[in-house]
């Protein structure tokens, strides 16, 4: 349990005695360096009995603290003063640097910028380029990653638990997030190279009515799961589902093992297993747009700030 400032002081009063207290800092540190009234008045530019009220209002806000010693030729400083001289400086130099750190955070290059993303998107080129682009522009903003379904990064982009989301787009929550379509992803199906169907150039949905499936775990991401079935269904075929997979390269090794056929998305030519073939189901007719979202009208400088990296890329690779 954590101690007031002043024992048996309300906070209230506290805080009003320390900002009678800090309002006389600049004084006080003046005539500390000059170690003379007259030219640490000079110095800021007020009459010498002003500046001799101000330190006697300091030493009396501290307690009745002697800080200086009146001379002849001008003033000593006190064993408290000097101490207190080093608490100034120590100050100062703390306020300066919330300034400053304030400034950063403002103009966005200071703070903490959480991104999520669906694997989809990390197999593609533009996320993990922009990752790298803005960790070397913006070194001191930490850059936090969350691999996540598209539901989860919904969610969590609500509770204000993360600042960026790249998900499988929903034409459902247009009212909700400011978005940038960023691609466009499909389904595609992973086969053995040995599998008969893999002598054809592309696959029907008829082609693997009987054939076990791999399928996208439903835990994972249920509205995906569910406008599968309905595009199945669609086209008068019932999937035979085999084992639900929570990874594309899981799907890759099931499939090697001959446990079923892969309907996987984030499919890679450059990343596909030598043992493994894609082919294109060309009646799947289930779009799956790819978009960034963060909060509607966020003036976040860091959430501006990625999504400038982010529509420079695209803009590169269009």
């Amino acid at each position: 349990m954590s101690k007031s400032l002043t024992p048996n002081v309300p906070r209230e009063v506290a805080t009003l005695r320390t900002l009678r207290i800090a309002k006389h800092f600049p004084f006080f540190l003046a005539v500390a360096e000059e170690q003379n009234l007259h030219r640490a008045a000079e110095r800021l530019n007020i009459a010498q009995s002003a500046l001799s009220r101000r330190i006697a209002d300091l030493e009396r806000e501290l307690g009745d603290v002697e800080l200086f010693e009146r001379q002849a030729r001008g003033v000593a400083i006190t064993p408290a003063g000097q101490t207190l001289a080093k608490d100034v400086r120590r100050i100062l130099l703390s306020i300066e640097e919330a300034r400053r750190n304030v400034r950063r955070i403002a103009d966005g290059d200071l703070g903490t910028l959480r991104v999520a993303f669906s694997e989809a998107m990390l197999r593609r080129p533009v996320l993990p380029a922009v990752l790298r682009e803005f960790r070397a522009l913006y070194p001191a903003v930490e850059l936090r990653a969350f691999p996540l379904t598209s539901d989860a990064q919904r969610s969590r982009l609500l509770a204000d638990e993360i600042d960026v989301a790249f998900v499988i787009d929903e034409a459902t929550d247009v009212d909700q997030f400011d978005r940038l379509h960023v691609g466009q992803d499909r389904f595609m199906l992973a086969l053995p190279a040995d599998h008969p169907l893999a002598a054809l150039p592309s696959v029907r949905l008829s082609d693997i009515a009987s054939e076990p499936l791999l399928w996208p775990a439903r835990h994972m991401s249920p509205r995906l799961f569910d406008r599968m079935i309905a595009a199945f269904d669609a086209r008068g075929v019932s999937p035979n589902i085999a084992v639900e997979v929570a990874a594309v390269d899981i799907a890759y090794e099931l499939a090697a093992a001959g446990i079923g056929l892969g309907i996987i998305t984030a499919a890679r030519a450059d990343r596909t297993p030598a043992n493994i073939v894609l082919r294109e189901l060309v009646d799947l007719d289930l779009p799956l747009p790819l978009s960034m979202l963060w909060p509607k009208g966020s003036a976040s400088p860091l959430i501006a700030r990625f999504i400038e990296l982010v529509q420079q890329r695209l803009a590169e690779e269009a």
